[in-house]
């Protein structure tokens, strides 16, 4: 995937799930709707929210650190808007059932913190071996 691919893709991708979110919310009563008006409310809030911020976050890396590969940052970007797109969900999820305390946020904030820790620093350790097997 090529970086021109993904930022078009990313917009068109929070476009459509902004516009379908909205409309689930407009037009389909809760109540009424059943376990479908769930499904879809979450699937589009998802594509939404981890298309929008995987795009903000890759615009914001390119501003900050512009020396690093563009590859790179369209991964890290798009794997970090896939977890907070899964973290608000799995909120709302529990906010929905009833089930959500606070100290069960904090307890998915740490596993969530913990799992992108150990992707980091697995990116790091292979860009530090492609660095040594490419120097001169």
């Amino acid at each position: 995937m090529t970086v021109r691919v993904f930022i078009v893709g990313s917009f068109l991708t929070a476009i459509i799930g902004w516009s379908i979110w909205l409309a689930i919310i407009y037009f389909l009563d809760p109540l009424q709707a059943g376990i479908l008006g769930y499904v879809l409310f979450f699937l589009a809030l998802f594509l939404a929210v981890a298309s929008s911020t995987s795009l903000i976050g890759y615009l914001v890396r390119r501003l900050v650190a512009p020396a690093i590969f563009s590859a790179y940052t369209v991964r890290v970007a798009l794997r970090q808007g896939l977890w907070l797109s899964l973290f608000l969900n799995l909120l709302l999820l529990l906010h929905l059932t009833e089930l959500y305390r606070w100290w069960l946020g904090v307890i998915l904030i740490i596993i969530f913190l913990s799992v992108e820790l150990v992707f980091l620093s697995i990116d790091r350790l292979v860009t530090q071996r492609l660095n040594k097997q490419h120097a001169p």
